[in-house]
């Protein structure tokens, strides 16, 4: 069956440069680079993959406390990028493709001393690789959704890879779904998300009059139409409103009532405008700063599983979540963050605009459950061998 994966990648190959879907969900998906053994400054790294920008952002924790014993690679170009501006002195690249002979010749030449894989980024010949040439694999702050662990059950090849591997998880749930997929070595350390810290430094945005702010982070298609709809029922009640909508993926286009500004066009938003759309890459975390209230999107429309919305809560702002948070729900509950349907939302949001005592309740009661939750870097570079001298502050 591993075979027979990495004979139908091969195969696929060609047909790659059509698969524009992958870019519209996960950001640009470079190929030559991914043929590449090449890694300056790699060699000898602790290192870590992550997908995309979201989780690049997360794994921070980590690559600050390895203190230049660290090497990143990530899926996406989008990744790619945060990376190098996050993380400019730390060596990163693509992951290669994942066909056997190209990983291995890869991991051959930069012999990791351990690899870190961020929640659940599963390739077959990575993990024969590294268990070939005897590098230990941890997965961590691991996570195993639904759909994932659906889609792994048919795989059974995976289990000799899964059984060699470490899964630091993110919770008992998804330590028990870990272990039914055949990982033998699962310890529970907690959620790496609860690690974020706030940027120091906010991005620039001025905001005309006195006006209550609500934000929609990391919508997906179907949110803005709810946004919308809710920016005029509440306006009734708070004429002030501005609504914020900062979709996922910034490339997509979609309409809305009223008037419109773009962050592309201005930094300044004038009164008289309803929405401003943020179609800008790595802002979203520092603008949750501006917000009187915040709506984590993906989790409005099911299949997505909703996201972060510890970014947020580290503001000290009001924060909710709809009720297709399946990826979330748990750290939602950790910080006692509302989970919501639809129909709910009008009446709750309202509430927290008209009592500011409420908002304020509800922000400082998350923002307290997550100053006592975090440490979990600490805990996963312990049960890596890796705290040593790097745990420092």
């Amino acid at each position: 069956m591993f075979w027979l994966y990495n004979l139908f990648l091969l195969i696929s190959i060609p047909f790659f440069p059509l698969l524009k879907f992958l870019t519209r969900k996960r950001g640009e998906v470079s190929l030559i680079r991914r043929f590449s053994s090449s890694f300056p400054g790699g060699r000898g790294k602790v290192l870590i993959h992550s997908s995309s920008v979201g989780e690049v952002n997360t794994i921070k924790p980590l690559v600050d406390k390895l203190r230049g014993e660290v090497a990143i690679t990530t899926f996406t170009d989008y990744g790619l990028r945060r990376a190098g501006k996050l993380y400019p002195a730390v060596p990163k690249r693509l992951l290669p493709i994942d066909l056997y002979p190209v990983v291995l010749r890869f991991l051959k030449k930069v012999r990791p001393r351990k690899i870190l894989i961020y929640e659940t980024e599963i390739w077959p010949s990575l993990l024969k690789g590294a268990t070939d040439l005897g590098i230990p694999v941890y997965f961590v702050s691991g996570k195993v959704g639904e759909r994932t662990f659906r889609r792994l059950k048919r795989f059974n090849f995976l289990k000799g890879y899964f059984e060699k591997c470490y899964f630091l998880s993110r919770s008992s749930y998804d330590a028990e779904r870990a272990k039914e997929l055949g990982f033998k070595k699962v310890t529970v350390v907690g959620d790496l998300k609860l690690d974020y810290s706030p940027p120091r430094e906010v991005p620039p945005l001025e905001i005309e009059g006195k006006r209550k702010v609500i934000i929609w982070g990391s919508t997906h298609p179907g949110e803005e139409e709810i946004a919308g709809e809710l920016h005029f029922k509440l306006k009734k009640s708070f004429p002030n409103l501005l609504t914020v909508i900062a979709p996922r993926h910034v490339g997509r286009k979609f309409e809305l009532p009223g008037k419109v500004l773009r962050r592309s066009e201005s930094l300044r938003v004038p009164e008289g405008i309803d929405f401003y759309v943020v179609n800008t890459v790595g802002e979203l975390s520092g603008l949750y700063y501006y917000a009187d209230l915040c709506v984590i999107g993906g989790s409005f429309v099911p299949g997505i599983g909703g996201h972060n919305p510890v970014e947020s809560v580290a503001f000290r702002k009001p924060t909710v979540m709809g009720e297709f948070s399946d990826d979330f729900k748990e750290l939602a509950l950790e910080l006692n963050v509302p989970i919501l349907r639809r129909e709910e939302l009008l009446q709750f949001l309202s509430s927290l605009l008209k009592n500011p005592e409420l908002s304020s309740d509800l922000a400082g009661s998350s923002f307290k459950l997550w100053k006592e939750k975090r440490g979990v870097s600490d805990r996963i570079l312990s049960l890596i061998g890796e705290e040593g001298e790097f745990k420092r502050d």
